[in-house]
């Protein structure tokens, strides 16, 4: 052996061992065999986006066109008209038996252990009154014939 130079072992050359396993062990997708599938993600996505858009709208007939819930007619002699769906609520006002009332809207409140159906009507007598008082009616029509009935 001259001087300077080296002996080299077998062990200098060796590839090391993949900590998953065996020599030269993958590790994991290769970046090429992604290339396809996300051009085509891409490509779908473009075309979805560029397509025309169609507005598909809910025919105007009820309940889905509906401003008011039905109307109410008072079968009470009086009856008391609330700010909130509560007995314990502010005094707005009474409302006279025979009276077609607007319900906008009906919650189910709980009252101690009962629980109660409450409505807020609109028009002249906005507030909330019991649903027990108001005999309930899907159309103007029908409400008005109601109350004017003896």
């Amino acid at each position: 052996m001259s001087i300077g130079s080296k002996k080299h072992t077998s062990q200098q050359f060796r590839r090391k061992r993949s900590p998953r396993g065996g020599v030269g062990a993958k590790q994991g997708p290769h970046p090429a065999g992604l290339v396809r599938p996300l051009f085509l993600a891409a490509l779908f996505v473009l075309l979805w986006a560029c397509s025309p858009r169609v507005e598909i709208l809910p025919p105007s007939t009820p309940p889905l066109s509906r401003t008011v819930l039905g109307y109410g007619v008072v079968t009470v002699s009086y009856t008391r008209v609330f700010d909130e769906p509560s007995n314990n609520g502010v005094v707005l006002g009474y409302v006279r038996e025979r009276t077609v009332l607007t319900i906008l809207e009906r919650r189910l409140i709980r009252e101690g252990d009962s629980l109660n159906y409450w409505v807020l009507t609109g028009g002249n007598y906005r507030g909330w009154l019991p649903e027990s008082v108001l005999e309930l009616y899907d159309n103007e029509g029908k409400a008005a014939t109601a109350a004017s009935s003896p």
